[in-house]
């Protein structure tokens, strides 16, 4: 091979390596980003009331802006941005159902069933409305503070009247600025919030009127 010939040849390597790239960055291929979960809530007093019947956990509601992988932030009132190069395992209100339905079953308390599309029978429906799930800048070089606000509603599946309804909202300051650390006081919020949920809900006396104790 010619000098001319492995000069044309390391030219057109060159060449499609960078329309390769080209069109990864226009595809949106690169790096997967680091993924990252909440936990159930775990622990509940031994004394909670117990309840037959069956309560569905429907699929919660969010904003546009919140009703996606991406892991939200905000530095003011009126904006809304994301992290880089992470997300959630899952959009955020199918991720604030599993968690929620699971938070249900370790109480012990009642059965919860899944999502209302899956058709099955239940004796009341909890609707989830999520109002806020971000991360607050109010410095350019702090650590933000975590905001969970949830509205809940109990429906009776019957005549879809609203029974009972409240919202519960936590806010966790972050102990650093490390994505994990603000990971940490997600999970922490959220935790706070779906406690609250369980208790309101299987204490609430709409519960009590529509089923029967064990």
């Amino acid at each position: 091979m010619t000098p001319a010939a492995r000069l044309s040849r390391r030219l057109f390597s060159s060449a499609m390596a960078l329309a390769v790239t080209s069109c990864a960055s226009l595809l949106g291929l690169g790096p997967a980003p680091h993924l990252y979960r909440v936990t159930p809530k775990s622990a509940f007093p031994a004394n909670l009331p117990h309840a037959s019947g069956q309560l569905l956990v429907d699929v919660p509601f969010a904003p546009a802006g919140l009703d996606t992988e991406r892991i939200a932030l905000s530095r003011s009132a009126v904006s809304i941005d994301y992290f880089a190069d992470s997300e959630w395992i899952d959009r955020v209100p199918l991720m604030v159902q599993t968690a929620l339905l699971d938070s249900f079953e370790n109480s012990k308390a009642i059965i919860a069933i899944d999502r209302e599309s899956v058709g099955l029978r239940a004796d009341l429906i909890l609707k989830i409305d999520i109002r806020h799930f971000e991360a607050l800048y109010d410095s350019p070089d702090g650590a933000p503070q975590v905001w969970v606000a949830i509205s809940a509603r109990l429906v009776d599946p019957s005549g879809r009247d609203v029974v009972a309804q409240v919202s519960f909202e936590r806010r966790k300051q972050a102990q650093g600025k490390d994505i994990a650390q603000i990971i940490l006081a997600f999970d922490e919020a959220l935790g706070g919030v779906m406690e609250d949920i369980v208790l309101w809900t299987v204490r609430n006396p709409a519960l009590s009127e529509k089923l029967r104790p064990l």
